[in-house]
């Protein structure tokens, strides 16, 4: 046998049940192998998927084109087989598809009917899709999930594809058989109603409002109809409910069905849903509505547009007609009851056969373009249950005229065959199962008998199945029960796949499918146009004969009618097969398929084929086959055969012969008799039997071979036992000695990383110890270096000021030099004056006395002579004194813009200086002084170049009073010590001047002896004490207070400004009274963070939006003007210190013990930017901070009156 089975089971050698489910489990199971011949049969198993490689259009073109004995097994074949028909032959075709539920059949027609439109596809693509789509728009209707299946046909439907003289597709029609409208009313467990009610039930309210289903408590949960069979399945093939009734709407508009009519139809259904809500109390002589049911009934009548007093008294009224007069019967509940589900079924089965209609009025072709058709049969299978009702007898009876036209069409078939390889034939014997079908239709059969004991008055069941005994005890297919609690009610017939028990428990009922004329009127006056409509046609047709034609009458004929129809075209067989029932790809249930082959007549039709020489086989495959049977052989071989065969096989000729010259040769040597076979063209057909004994006879030949095979094979796999096991001996001996060297081995190699972890541990301390004296050489070097680095510096600066005090000394010598020559030139000249008084005073003396002896004359010129030479004298010391003067002044004029030159740059060198230095280094010279600035009590905004000049004046007053006060022995002031210091001054910021800050301005933030700064990370605001020592400024410490943008808030009385009661914004650039708090370092905002940072402040806002907005609240009481609360803007909530070092807000109950916790007053420093400052100078002050990098000029000196607790003194 191949691998994937044989694709037509009629070329398998043995005819048998397990022989052909073998063959099916081959191909079930091999990838895609679906499909499986027998002769021109389909035998089709549902694989439980989708395989799209089968069904694509190269696919449905390669089976038109090629003979399908060259391709796979497909049904495609089937399909183009009927296609070739129209074409070739000009007859009609029919393709019957049958299985029992779950086999695939709905699915396989199409399949079928996609292929036929395909090939035979015209321009007209809106009418192909109307065709094509009319399909599911009948399952929706007619299709029920059951226990076997989700989605099964509860009908049987007949499908015309319509096509033209050039066979192009024109149209469709359809029939239908036996809709199982009982569903409508009841369903066993784990079962559905039709899909159309669910459907419908899955919608939203408002579309569902449209036909009268708006009420939320109407679900499928909660009515009768939908929930007896308790399935919660709401997905059938991958589609939900909801989805499905969209598709449903969209192929009805396709039909025609749309606007009006689809509100008509659908409130149709919906009343049959509502009926079912209706119950029924009273008495055995009377019924009504239950109270419970009355709005339900209200809702129902107002659905079906009927009174509902009237729908009421024709449901529990029955109006009998005797003769010419008529009375009402009222009804006990049950009564009631049974009237409302046979007027639910009648309602839904009238709407089936309403939309049949609509489909075929459609999609039918015109006359005169209909030449042909192909007929499409999805009738459901043989049905065989624990309890088998009327519908199944219909059901059967059906299979069994199929299967008579089956096996008429076969029989011919096997004609064929013969006629072709040459076989003379006189006549085939096969099963008819004529007598069955006469069993159930004849005068006096099944139906007959059903139908008569319908119209007796006291008719029953058992009485029925009675007459059936009396009448057909002698027939071989009949029987009856011998025990059993309802054997007066069963009987059984013999059909073609099985024996089957009926129980004819509520046959006359089925059968006769009565219902009340009073429904009948009252649906006929419907203001439904579409339920007056369906129920007016029976007024002028069933009704008015006076016999009712049942059910299975109606069934026979339209039966008989399709069977006709059949039996005029060329018929193709695809036969389903259901795998399992649990619809799994992975299982093939041996005995359902075994009873589903013989339902399906597949091993009769095999017999059939081949009943004459039922056995047959290939020529080339015989004559390989049996061709050992004439060999020689000796030994045991010999005896197993017989020594007389083989003598009779020695002058066999098996030589170079064609193929059937060397089977005829065969034959004649094995077969004595050569009436038991027929050689034929291509194969060797035998009798019953001669293939059999052959086969035991290549059997016995093969067992001998397989014993001495035996033999030898034991011998061998002996001795590969025995080398494996020594192998394996070895192999287990290298194995434990490799574990012993591997545990040594590891046991070693464990000793060594833990010797090597020590000895890393003993080096890794050494580095250790070693760093550490090279960190504290480093230390120690650092310090050194700093050392002399320092003594150098001090060394320089003590050269620096003895060569500043050798220069002073220098230019002192010279000045005071300079002025002892003047004073020396000076004194020359007093003394020259003196002289010349001193000598003209001795003149004068001198002529006194000469006064008195000499001439008078001569005494009085002398001295005016003298006179004149000391007036000339004094005139010159006048002049010379003047220019000394003018020299004096001219060179205190030089000296004073010298030194102003010289004072202006290098002031301006000290501020670009200042300007160029890095804030690192800023905070180191911080650290070395170790200073802070005092507190200011003012400032001035003298600008730099306009306090240049009145300082170098009072320097130069100064130096000069300090001469003359030195000169006279005076006490000397108070002198200035001054030290390098800081590069910026801070002024502790009043509470109530806070919010006249300029925008922008440099604050830091204190509370108590703490103050605020953003952590390493650059994101959490923190804390640190400060008030110690060594501690200076860092750039975390540094904020820039910004104004809150302005946000309107809104009240009932207009908008007003946030954060200024006024609503006008801050004048001034001031930042009013609400601001927020931005690092100068990292540029971000202070926000309010989230619940994983346990709410406490963030460094971490990108823009003013984001930023926590403050406002300055002053504590109250005396001597804290500068101290405040900074509270959240719009909240009661104050910032406050945690003691992890986390800021947070925190609510404040008491402001007045708040006021003593340092943890929350806090005060601000703000940077102040003033070029000049009015400093103080104590007497028993040591020295003052100024910084080198802004040099602070002595402007003057002021006197202090008095200081508290101090005496006044000079400053």
């Amino acid at each position: 046998m191949p691998e994937n089975g044989f694709p037509d089971m009629t070329k398998l050698d043995h005819l048998h049940e397990p022989a052909l489910l073998h063959n099916l489990r081959q191909r079930f199971f091999a990838q895609a192998c679906t499909y499986t011949y027998t002769a021109d049969i389909v035998i089709a198993m549902n694989p439980y998927r989708w395989f799209p490689e089968l069904y694509t259009d190269e696919k449905r073109k390669k089976y038109l084109v090629f003979d399908r004995s060259g391709l796979e097994p497909h049904v495609y074949a089937t399909s183009s087989r009927a296609y070739a028909g129209l074409q070739e032959e000009k007859t009609n075709q029919t393709i019957l598809v049958s299985g029992e539920s779950g086999a695939g059949k709905t699915e396989t027609v199409k399949i079928l009917m996609g292929h036929l439109a395909f090939v035979a596809s015209s321009d007209d693509t809106t009418h192909i899709k109307r065709i094509v789509e009319s399909n599911p728009l009948l399952e929706s209707f007619g299709n029920a999930q059951t226990v076997r299946n989700d989605n099964s046909s509860r009908f049987g439907k007949f499908i015309e594809l319509e096509v033209n003289s050039a066979c192009r597709l024109e149209g469709s029609k359809c029939r239908t058989y036996l809709l199982e409208k009982s569903r409508v009313v009841s369903q066993d467990t784990g079962e559905r109603n039709f899909h159309i009610f669910y459907q419908m039930l899955a919608v939203d309210l408002q579309t569902r409002a449209t036909f009268g289903l708006g009420n939320r408590s109407i679900t499928r949960e909660t009515m009768r109809y939908t929930s007896m069979g308790g399935s919660k399945t709401d997905t059938i093939e991958g589609k939900t409910d909801a989805e499905r009734f969209a598709c449903t709407v969209s192929a009805l508009a396709l039909v025609g069905v749309e606007g009006h009519k689809l509100t008509m139809l659908l409130r149709a259904l919906a009343g049959v849903l509502l009926l079912g809500q209706l119950d029924f109390s009273g008495t055995d002589d009377s019924s009504a509505f239950h109270p419970d049911a009355s709005e339900m009934a209200r809702l129902a009548a107002d659905v079906l547009e009927v009174d509902a007093g009237q729908l009421e008294t024709a449901l529990t009224n029955r109006t009998i007609k005797a003769r010419n007069e008529s009375f009402v019967k009222p009804l006990a509940p049950a009564g009631a009851a049974a009237n409302r589900d046979a007027l639910a079924k009648e309602i839904y089965a009238r709407a089936f056969d309403w939309l049949v209609v609509q489909i075929c009025k459609a999609t039918e072709a015109p006359a005169d373009r209909s030449d042909r058709f192909v007929g499409l049969l999805d009738i459901f299978g043989f049905e065989s249950f624990a309890i088998n009702r009327f519908e199944q007898l219909c059901i059967n009876y059906a299979n069994e005229k199929l299967q008579q036209k089956f096996t008429h069409d076969v029989f011919k078939s096997v004609q064929q065959e013969y006629a072709a390889e040459g076989i003379p034939w006189d006549r085939i014997e096969f099963k008819d199962n004529a007598p069955i079908l006469a069993l159930i239709e004849s005068k006096l059969g099944i139906i007959a008998m059903l139908n008569e004991e319908c119209v007796r008055p006291k008719g029953s069941n058992q009485n029925y199945v009675s007459k059936l005994v009396s009448v057909h005890k002698e027939d071989p297919a009949f029987s009856v029960p011998k025990l059993g609690k309802m054997k007066e009610l069963q009987f059984s017939v013999r059909h073609y796949a099985g024996e089957v028990m009926y129980t004819t428990e509520g046959w006359l009922d089925r059968n006769t499918d009565t219902i009340s004329e009073d429904v009948i009127t009252l649906m006929s006056k419907a203001n439904n146009t579409l339920l007056s409509g369906l129920f007016a046609i029976d007024d002028g047709g069933e009704t008015q004969g006076s016999k009712r034609v049942t059910v299975a009458t109606k069934f026979k004929t339209s039966l008989a009618q399709l069977m006709e129809t059949i039996g005029q075209t060329s018929t193709q067989y695809v036969r389903c097969i259901k795998p399992n029932k649990n619809k799994t790809p992975t299982e093939v249930d041996n005995s359902m398929v075994v009873d589903q082959l013989r339902c399906a007549g597949v091993i009769e039709a095999i017999r059939i084929s081949r009943a004459g020489f039922p056995a047959r086989m290939p020529l080339a495959e015989f004559a390989q086959r049996f061709q050992l049977l004439v060999w020689r052989y000796s030994g045991s071989l010999a005896r197993a055969i017989g020594a007389q065969s083989v003598e009779q096989q020695g002058g066999a000729a098996t030589g170079n012969a064609d193929a059937t010259t060397q089977c005829r040769t065969l034959l004649r040597s094995l077969v004595s008799d050569e009436t038991r076979y027929q050689v034929g063209q291509t194969r060797v057909y035998f009798k019953s039997g001669v293939l059999e004994l052959l086969e035991e006879r290549r059997a016995l030949l093969v067992q001998a071979a397989a014993v001495e095979l035996g033999r030898v094979w034991r011998g061998h796999s002996a001795r590969r036992v025995f080398m494996h096991a020594k192998w394996a001996t070895r192999r287990l001996q290298a194995q434990w000695r490799m574990h012993l060297a591997r545990s040594a081995y590891r046991r070693a190699l464990k000793v060594i990383i833990v010797c090597q972890g020590w000895r890393r541990s003993v080096l890794a301390a050494r580095r250790l110890a070693w760093l550490r004296r090279q960190r504290c050489a480093i230390r120690l070097q650092c310090w050194q270096r700093r050392r002399v680095a320092m003594q150098e510096f001090l060394r320089a600066r003590a050269a620096a000021v003895l060569v500043q005090s050798f220069a002073r000394r220098w230019l002192c010598r010279r000045h005071f030099l300079a002025s002892l020559a003047e004073r020396k030139e000076q004194a020359k000249l007093e003394n020259v004056v003196k002289a010349l008084r001193a000598k003209l005073e001795a003149q004068e003396r001198a002529a006194a006395n000469s006064a008195t002896t000499a001439n008078p004359t001569v005494v009085t010129q002398a001295p005016a002579e003298v006179l004149e030479a000391l007036q000339a004298l004094a005139a010159e010391n006048a002049k010379l004194r003047m220019e000394l003067e003018h020299q004096r002044a001219e060179n205190a004029r030089l000296r004073h813009e010298n030194h102003q030159l010289v004072h202006k740059e290098t002031t301006r060198g000290a501020w670009l200086a200042s300007f160029m230095r890095s804030k690192k280094h800023t905070e180191d010279e911080r650290s070395t002084t170790g200073v802070s600035p005092s507190r200011r009590d003012s400032f001035s905004s003298v600008t730099l170049e306009e306090a240049v000049a009145p300082g170098l004046a009072t320097m130069e007053t100064g130096q000069s009073a300090s001469k003359n006060s030195n000169e006279e022995g005076a006490e000397q002031p108070q002198g200035l010590q001054l030290y390098p210091a800081l590069s910026e001054f801070w002024e502790d910021v009043p509470c109530a001047g806070v919010e006249f800050l300029q925008n922008g301005s440099q604050v830091h933030i204190k509370l108590g002896a703490n103050i605020l700064h953003v952590d390493i990370h650059g994101k959490s605001l923190v804390w640190q004490p400060w008030m110690e020592k060594a501690r200076g400024y860092r750039a975390q410490m540094g904020f820039t207070i910004e104004r809150k943008k302005e946000q309107q808030r809104k009240s009932i009385f207009g908008t007003q400004a946030d954060g200024n009661e006024s609503g006008s914004a801050p004048e001034n650039g001031h930042v009013g009274a609400t601001f927020t708090l931005r690092s100068t370092w990292t540029k971000k905002y202070v926000k309010v963070g989230g619940l994983l940072d346990w709410y406490c402040l963030q460094v971490s806002g990108q823009s003013a939006d984001d930023a926590a907005a403050f406002s300055c609240k002053p504590v109250g009481g005396e001597n804290s003007d500068y101290f405040c609360f900074l509270q959240l803007a719009g909240e009661d909530k104050f910032l406050s210190l945690r003691h992890d070092g986390s800021v947070c807000m925190e609510k404040v109950a008491d402001l007045g013990s708040a006021a003593r916790n340092l943890l929350t007053v806090a005060c601000v420093e703000c940077l102040l930017p003033a070029a000049s400052y009015e400093i103080v100078v104590y007497k028993p002050q040591v020295g003052i901070t100024v910084s080198k990098d802004l040099p602070l000029r002595v402007l003057g000196f002021k006197h202090v009156a008095q200081e508290p607790g101090k005496s006044a003194e000079p400053g």
